[in-house]
């Protein structure tokens, strides 16, 4: 079920085409389920209403998967419009919707403080339409938060990252009826510490980023956070989404990428512009414990 939710600055308007979740996250069968939102013309509303506007759509997700009795969300994807607009005082379109992503799933979880242990994987790129659209998918029992040694927690990044940090674990462990457990990695890239590394370098970035890909699964099984055993680990993925946001980079990165997921049927390639500027690629997907 979607819902698009309009506010007094931003006139209604067609859901944004080509923003869907993953394909996976509507097969995980009974005891699971996925609720979206649209902020219609969210990319005309300055900080403060994009702001509120975005800790209103996390609101009425709350409030959707609550009436439906999956209350726990395990999943979370974000598509922000012009995601590198500046909206003054230092501050671009992701702070200020961080911001209001900070507000609203504080409340949800029941404060700050709780995001160590619920907050969940989640993707935040950008699009060049003009809509916010939100897919969450959520279940009938918690997930686990992962996180990965070799970065610093999201929601304790320094204010370099804006005024309320961005609110997300790395991976999220979740157990399908029936099935494996199943580990959800959010968006991951080339950043080690609260630093993107290897700037410009798009052969190194990518070789961080499936670095950091390893050592969630590692964590995620217990085993420690090493990435010596790499492309085992890495053979245990079996869905992909890759986000790009330099089309002529492309083939190179399905160069890079040729064999490292074994596991994997078909890489899903979306073209989007990612949370920092200087990174190159952005990848998530699913794997089996």
């Amino acid at each position: 079920m979607a819902q698009q939710l309009s506010y007094p600055t931003a006139p209604p308007c067609a859901e944004e085409s080509g923003l869907p979740p993953p394909a996976w996250a509507s097969g995980l069968g009974e005891g699971f389920s996925l609720a979206s939102v649209t902020v219609a013309d969210a990319r005309s509303l300055g900080r403060s209403d994009l702001h509120e506007a975005t800790a209103g759509a996390y609101r009425w997700i709350e409030a959707e998967l609550r009436a439906r009795g999956t209350v726990h969300p395990v999943r979370l994807w974000n598509h922000i419009p012009g995601i590198h607009d500046p909206m003054g005082e230092g501050q671009d379109r992701y702070m200020a919707f961080n911001a209001g992503r900070f507000e609203a799933l504080a409340e949800w979880f029941g404060g700050p403080a709780s995001f160590d242990t619920r907050s969940v994987s989640a993707s935040g790129v950008g699009h060049d339409g003009t809509d916010l659209v939100l897919h969450c998918l959520a279940a009938d029992e918690p997930g686990r938060a992962v996180d990965n040694p070799r970065q610093i927690p999201p929601h304790r990044y320094s204010r370099r990252f804006g005024p309320l940090p961005p609110c997300f674990a790395r991976a999220t462990t979740i157990h399908p009826p029936g099935g494996a457990p199943l580990v959800l990695v959010g968006g991951t890239a080339s950043i080690v510490g609260e630093e993107s590394v290897h700037l410009g370098d798009l052969e190194r970035q990518t070789d961080e980023t499936l670095a950091n890909l390893a050592v969630l699964l590692n964590v995620a099984a217990g085993e420690p956070a090493s990435t010596e055993n790499r492309d085992a680990v890495l053979a245990r993925y079996r869905e992909l989404r890759v986000y790009y946001p330099d089309p002529e980079r492309l083939d190179d990165l399905r160069r890079l990428l040729a064999g490292a997921f074994p596991g994997v049927e078909a890489i899903e390639w979306v073209r989007a512009d990612l949370c920092r500027s200087e990174l190159l690629v952005e990848i998530e997907g699913v794997a089996e414990l």
